[in-house]
């Protein structure tokens, strides 16, 4: 009699392999972002380059307008599962570990080196010792050095780390509501599994649009886009878009509850990444000369032209990017694996590699968009192997990325 012939087992498909595909898209896009600040934004950068272009302005507003919303609403997702597996205490004590650590590396160790020379190099402010301009103009704990203008007190930046701190924050309120509810929030036995249908999917979608649209343009008649403030010293916000991070956060926590990113229809999610493609292309057919009015704020039909462009946008890609990844790239290979659990790394410590690329390139012929391309190709293949060979295996960074 001849044995039975036993199949080995499937390897098991993790179902969140589409959004980490979408982690891996979106640090690209943050690479690339910050990769062409000093030639597409008047805004302050640890580089300044004379170079600039429009188109890169405009790559700019298609950004602003939905990854980092993205960004908030994948990382809600995830709280409610770690908050059931750790509780309310220990989620929060991990995460100020997770984020804490990384935090004080960038914020006390490296972003205040390129804040000095951005300070002697581009303000033409007196090249006094780096420990006098850390100690009394950059942490306040000293006077001010002599020449160096500003109000005393600390000047810390945390750049692109403010998306941490406001997730750290949102975490704690999460996690001090299910301290108060107790069971009454727990995880479902059993998820909801039943497709939703498209037209109850399109009627969300448009109610999410209107909703964005409104508390957007109310809070931009108070304050602009691009317009930071810095509060308790260290908590850096863009009142403009809180609306937008504080809203789909919130539907990231309910979707995993009711389990919508898998019972979302696909022929919905298609749609909608139809409309917002449709968004950019008016967008940036702006900067071919079309005629429409949008502005950064204000009680003016402008601002409310762009506060309804950036709800369509928003909720056209949140949807369309995660059905796409969903129905077309719902597993992993070996190297999207790498580039995922990266991922986090790379958005905490590419600032450094893109504006030491900037500074490199300075001297060099390029233009503003031959720069750009270079130093977003430059950091992705630099910051990728950095973090994956060198920092997520030094002893104290290890178990925070």
């Amino acid at each position: 009699m001849s044995a039975p012939t036993v199949t080995p087992p499937a390897k098991p498909v993790s179902r969140l392999a589409y959004i980490d595909n979408v982690r891996i898209f979106l640090s690209l896009l943050v690479v690339a972002h910050h990769a062409g600040q000093p030639y597409g934004s008047d805004g302050w950068w640890l580089f300044q380059s004379p170079l600039r272009s429009h188109w890169i302005g405009l790559f700019f507003g298609v950004n602003e307008a939905f990854f980092m919303g993205l960004f908030f609403l994948m990382a809600g997702y995830f709280h409610p599962g770690s908050v059931d597996r750790k509780g309310p205490g220990r989620f929060v004590l991990d995460r100020l570990w997770r984020f804490g650590v990384p935090i004080v590396v960038m914020v006390l160790g490296i972003t205040p080196v390129f804040i000095y020379f951005h300070e002697v190099l581009f303000k033409h402010l007196p090249a006094i010792p780096y420990w006098d301009f850390f100690s009394g103009a950059y942490l306040g704990l000293a006077d001010r050095p002599l020449g160096w203008p500003g109000d005393p007190g600390i000047h810390t930046e945390f750049i692109h780390l403010w998306f941490i701190e406001n997730l750290f924050l949102y975490g704690g309120v999460y996690a001090l509501y299910r301290l108060l509810a107790g069971g009454r929030d727990q995880k479902p036995a059993v998820q909801p599994t039943e497709p939703i249908a498209p037209a109850t999917a399109h009627r969300a979608l448009i109610s999410l649009v209107l909703w964005l649209f409104v508390t957007t343009f109310l809070i931009r008649i108070w304050k602009n886009v691009d317009d930071w403030k810095v509060l308790l010293g260290i908590w850096e916000i863009e009142f403009a878009h809180v609306p937008q991070y504080v809203t789909m956060f919130t539907l990231g926590i309910l979707a995993a509850r009711r389990n919508w990113f898998e019972r979302f229809p696909a022929r919905a999610g298609f749609t909608w990444l139809g409309i917002g493609v449709a968004c950019v292309a008016v967008w940036m057919a702006r900067g071919a000369g079309l005629s429409i009015p949008f502005w950064i704020g204000g009680f003016t039909l402008a601002a409310a032209n762009r506060a309804l462009w950036e709800s369509v946008l928003c909720v056209g890609f949140c949807a369309g990017i995660l059905t796409l990844t969903r129905e077309r790239l719902p597993q992993q290979t070996r190297l999207m694996k790498i580039l995922s659990d990266n991922a986090f790394a790379v958005y905490i410590f590419h600032v450094p590699v893109v504006t030491l690329l900037q500074y490199a390139l300075s001297g060099s012929s390029l233009g503003p968009l031959e720069s750009f391309f270079a130093v977003t190709a430059l950091g992705i293949a630099l910051t990728f192997p950095l973090t994956h060979f060198v920092l997520r295996r030094l002893p104290l960074l290890r178990q925070a990325l």
